[in-house]
């Protein structure tokens, strides 16, 4: 081997170096955006449960007039007070929906937490992430049993149980269909 060939050789195992640290670095992003996220939605469901119920109240309602506005033809034309009654009479299911919908967020990305920060698989991994998503939904009740003005109910645990399991079960579809595709491709 000449000197030429022993430099091609050393730049080749350099650059593969610089592959495999560019797919570490790639790995660690996923990751660190994962637990941010999961985070995040976390944050989001403990502030929404930390405000007082004259807040929360208020938000609900904005919410309504705005679905009326985006759902209700001729809405806008309405009446103040018909607009109001709308709002009004929407805000309760979706407070539920709220519930449900920020916890199904949480259960799809505590399932992924679960498989790629502890590599746990099959259906532990998905009971793992239930059972995770349903003890925060748990102590968020409680949590709202020192806000002013607010309640704990146990209805709202299965409420938010039921979006965890939903957000579970999509994760766990989602991760099932991609490893089928990824054997189908390695048989190939």
């Amino acid at each position: 081997m000449n000197l030429n060939e022993e430099k091609s050789d050393i730049d080749n195992g350099i650059e593969d170096g610089n592959e495999a640290a560019k797919g570490r670095r790639k790995i660690l992003l996923g990751k660190a955006l994962l637990l941010i996220l999961t985070l995040a939605v976390m944050f989001f469901i403990f502030q929404m449960s930390a405000m007082n119920a004259e807040n929360s109240s208020e938000l609900s309602t904005s919410v309504g007039y705005t679905v009326g506005t985006l759902f209700v033809e001729g809405f806008d034309e309405l009446p103040h007070e018909e607009q109001e009654e709308f709002a009004l009479s929407i805000e309760h299911p979706l407070r539920k929906f709220a519930h449900f919908s920020e916890f199904a967020a949480l259960g799809f990305l505590l399932l992924f937490d679960a498989t790629v920060f502890f590599g746990i698989k099959g259906w532990k991994r998905f009971l793992c992430a239930f059972l995770c998503g349903m003890i925060y939904a748990a102590t968020d009740e409680l949590h709202q049993l020192v806000v002013s003005g607010r309640s704990g109910e146990i209805r709202d645990v299965a409420i938010d149980t039921g979006g965890v399991l939903a957000g579970c079960i999509v994760a766990y579809l989602i991760i099932a269909v991609a490893c089928d595709l990824r054997d189908r491709r390695l048989e190939d």
